[in-house]
């Protein structure tokens, strides 16, 4: 089951899970990171000697012990090893998240540490997103424009009212809240 867990945050970057899977699973992935860490920048160099490969392969053998999925060791060697190369451990951090709906089970949400700020770094918004936010901003403006005048109707002095009348307000309009004492008066 971690083999598994370990895999998909490896390829996820972040995972979802109970408070003790995740302490076990940041044991176990720790590890397994520094492995692709300890060999992060033989990886990206083009000139690698016979020790240099020995110690890639090794640092492979040893990952593969724990994450038997092909696509996320090559992730772990090529992506997140040399993003991480130069920390020396702490590669993941657990969050607590509240308790699952079900069974109330405490949640915690694992992740990379760095996982954000590569994030951000990869995708930069494409040309039709901000285009797009632009046009948005544009329209914004003319409601923006009729909200301002809405509050201009407010700021006219208003009669007294019970606070019963204050609560039925709606849209700057006021509505007659309901008279259920006078009826009761009525049919005493």
């Amino acid at each position: 089951m971690f083999q598994n867990m370990v895999a998909s945050l490896i390829e996820h970057e972040r995972i979802k899970t109970t408070d003790a899977k995740a302490k076990e699973l940041r044991r176990i992935a720790e590890r397994t990171i520094s492995w692709a860490t300890s060999v992060g920048n033989l990886i990206e160099s083009n000139k690698k000697d016979a020790e240099d490969q020995a110690r890639i392969v090794h640092a492979m053998r040893m990952a593969r012990r724990v994450v038997k999925q092909k696509v996320a060791l090559h992730k772990l060697f090529h992506e997140i090893g040399p993003r991480m190369a130069g920390r020396a451990g702490g590669f993941l951090r657990v969050l607590k998240i509240g308790n699952r709906h079900g069974d109330a089970a405490p949640m915690s949400l694992v992740e990379l540490v760095d996982r954000a700020e590569a994030a951000a770094a990869e995708t930069p918004p494409p040309a039709e997103e901000q285009a797009t936010e632009k046009k948005g901003k544009k329209a914004a403006a003319p409601k923006a424009e009729a909200a301002e005048a809405a509050p201009a109707k407010k700021a006219a002095p208003k009669k007294k009212a019970s606070p019963k009348a204050e609560t039925a307000e709606a849209g700057g309009e006021k509505k007659a809240a309901p008279k259920k004492k006078a009826a009761k008066k009525s049919e005493e």
